[in-house]
């Protein structure tokens, strides 16, 4: 029927069903969120130690390399296991914490409780 949205469908291989599909997709968004996170964790960890660090330009090189590595790899794995479009899945959740992140310190930087 035209117009109805019937002709609209989720892709998925053979033998897969929706909710195989859909739990797929938000594993690959939980993982993308978890990259995002260490990707954050080990930036502020980082940044933490600069300023006692012998050598920050070297702390900071290494752990960008970590961090890109950690973060590639992940990627990689859900692209080869699973295909692009739970990667772009990923990617969206990767940006997550991100957000969730900015949202919450320029909370605090305005004064205001970041909890609402």
């Amino acid at each position: 029927m035209p117009g109805t949205g019937s002709n609209r469908r989720v892709r998925m291989t053979e033998g897969e069903t929706l909710a195989g599909a859909m739990l797929g997709y938000g594993a690959s968004f939980a993982f993308g969120c978890l990259l995002g996170s260490v990707f954050l964790w080990g930036l502020w960890l980082t940044v933490r130690r600069l300023p006692t660090a012998d050598h920050p330009a070297v702390l900071m090189l290494a752990s960008l390399l970590v961090r890109f590595g950690i973060t590639l790899a992940g990627f990689l794995l859900i692209a080869r296991v699973a295909g692009w479009e739970y990667l772009l899945v990923a990617a969206i959740g990767f940006t997550l914490p991100r957000l969730l992140m900015k949202h919450r310190l320029q909370a605090t930087l305005a004064g205001e409780d970041p909890q609402a």
